[in-house]
């Protein structure tokens, strides 16, 4: 996967996911699989782009 696609699925997770809770949940068990499949990932640049 690319930055490209993380930043498409962050933008998705931000606009779709109302409740923070929900939001957090989904972004966190996404780093797992994302952090999996690209060692270089980083998790809290994600978090940013979900709006957490």
């Amino acid at each position: 996967m690319t930055r490209k696609d993380f930043k498409e699925i962050a933008d998705s997770v931000r606009r779709e996911v109302v409740a923070d809770n929900e939001r957090k949940a989904l972004a966190d068990a996404l780093c797992t699989y994302f952090k999996s499949v690209n060692p270089r990932f980083n998790r809290d640049r994600f978090f940013a782009a979900c709006g957490l």
